[in-house]
């Protein structure tokens, strides 16, 4: 268990985030270190240098005062008074060879013989003479006098190493601390930036048991995870829709077929009961055929409705003459308006012409038409209305029947709902669904507007490949 354990932490990208935190608070710690680790070398190497400078001008100070005489003078002194900082000091003559030289007694580590192998530069340049066997060395500078000699003076860097040294063995005493603060701080930075994913996680799995409501919480910082958060949110929502949606289309299929399946198997029934009567047998045939037909019509619906949706359905696109569509339309339904004395009236100011599938289209107008004069009682008129907008065809159909109740407007185009206004008439509760799917399958639109008791109007939008010819009237 803890072997599988460690092997999926190693695998976990808060682990991961973490150790990349550490590496890069450490790496930054480095580089901070050394950057003062240099700054501060340099520093005492020039306070170190400056120190020199200062000894080598009193030197050259006394030379020009008394000659060689008041630097052995002031040799002498410092050989019976050791200063705080002491020097080397070293005269040599025209050829390099030590003519008198001053070397604190802890300097002994330093073979100053080499110094007469190393002949002075013209110009101030600095000489570093490593101690024998020591990890430290001697900084020398020169200076020419006027009679030809050099003087030298030199310090040791034993001092500034040991503070360097101090310097190195402080900071790799708090190195271990550091890590493990920012090993520290990279954990909780790494809990807090995965947190959102830690929730869409808890989501998803809750998702995989059926909670369907399980969303993420928003932070409302407005970065990226706060963007996926959104997206997932609407993604539940919309899953969530879908599957009521399904639920409802089930329930709603299980009802609708409940009665004609119910009525076949009486039928069916009724006809075993009389073997004999052959005119009994025959109406129950066929009334068998009309509700089997009626199922068959209802499923039809419900996968054409389905293709749509999903994009699936197959569209034979054709440059249609819309007049002439909607023309065919009205002309089939006259007879139905005339019975009603109802008055149907084309409107169109110019020919157009859209790039849509004609059978489909025709289904789309023959509901919408057929709705129209099924709610518009007698003496009432449908007024059909083409026209272009925005390089768009609109098709309008506007009746002045009962119109749609408001609660029931925003279900209209569910599958299966039947208003309480179309539940005394014969149909199935598919016609608006598929009139939708259809005009969404065309990347059109449709809305309707209705006001109870005065009539309702249904708008289509074709999008894109359409023009228009003049009126030919």
């Amino acid at each position: 268990m803890s072997l599988k354990y460690l092997l999926k932490s190693s695998k976990s990208i808060k682990l991961k985030l973490t150790i990349l935190y550490s590496g890069l608070f450490l790496f930054s710690s480095l580089l901070l270190f050394a950057a003062t680790y240099f700054s501060i070398a340099s520093t005492l190497t020039r306070h170190d240098h400056e120190m020199l400078l200062t000894e080598l001008r009193e030197l050259a100070a006394e030379f020009t005062s008394g000659g060689l005489e008041a630097i052995e003078r002031m040799l002498e002194v410092k050989r019976k008074f050791h200063r705080q900082h002491p020097f080397l000091v070293r005269v040599a003559n025209t050829e390099n060879r030590t003519v008198n030289i001053y070397l604190p007694a802890p300097w002994t580590e330093f073979n100053t013989n080499k110094l007469e192998e190393i002949v002075p530069a013209a110009q101030p340049q600095w000489l570093n003479l490593p101690a024998i066997g020591g990890s430290h060395y001697l900084d020398v500078t020169s200076l020419r006098l006027s009679n030809g000699y050099w003087l030298q003076v030199g310090m040791s860097s034993e001092e500034r190493d040991k503070i360097l040294h101090r310097l190195r063995s402080t900071f790799w005493i708090v190195l271990g601390p550091m890590v493990i603060l920012g090993f520290i701080c990279g954990w909780i930075l790494a809990y807090n930036v995965l947190r959102p994913l830690r929730n869409l996680l808890f989501s998803v799995k809750s998702v995989q048991t059926g909670v369907m409501d399980a969303s993420v919480p928003v932070r409302g910082v407005d970065d990226e995870l706060d963007e996926l958060a959104i997206h997932f949110n609407k993604m539940l929502d919309k899953i969530a829709s879908v599957l009521q949606a399904m639920k409802d289309c089930v329930d709603n299929v299980a009802h609708d077929l409940r009665t004609p399946v119910t009525r076949l198997r009486n039928l069916a029934e009724n006809a075993l009961q009389t073997p004999h009567d052959a005119a009994s047998q025959h109406v129950a045939l066929a009334s068998c055929a009309e509700e089997s037909e009626r199922i068959n019509v209802m499923l039809n619906i419900l996968l054409d409705i389905s293709e749509a949706e999903s994009g699936a359905m197959q569209l034979d696109y054709q440059n249609i003459e819309i007049n002439r569509l909607v023309q065919d339309i009205v002309d089939a339904y006259n007879l139905i308006a005339d019975e009603k004395s109802i008055q149907i009236k084309i409107n169109g100011d110019c020919m157009l012409k859209a790039t849509i599938d004609p059978n489909r289209m025709s289904q789309v107008l023959a509901n919408l038409m057929d709705n129209a004069i099924k709610y518009t009682p007698v003496g009432g008129k449908v007024d059909v209305d083409y026209y272009i907008q925005n390089d768009r065809v609109v098709i309008c159909i506007q009746d002045d029947g009962i119109g749609i109740d408001p609660e029931e407007l925003p279900r209209i185009w569910d599958r299966l709902y039947r208003g309480r206004q179309s539940r005394s008439q014969r149909g199935l509760g598919l016609g608006l669904s598929q009139v939708k799917a259809i005009i969404l399958a065309h990347q059109g639109s449709i809305h309707v507007a209705s006001e109870f008791g005065k009539g309702s109007a249904f708008t289509i939008s074709l999008p894109a490949a359409i023009w228009y010819l003049p009126s030919i009237r």
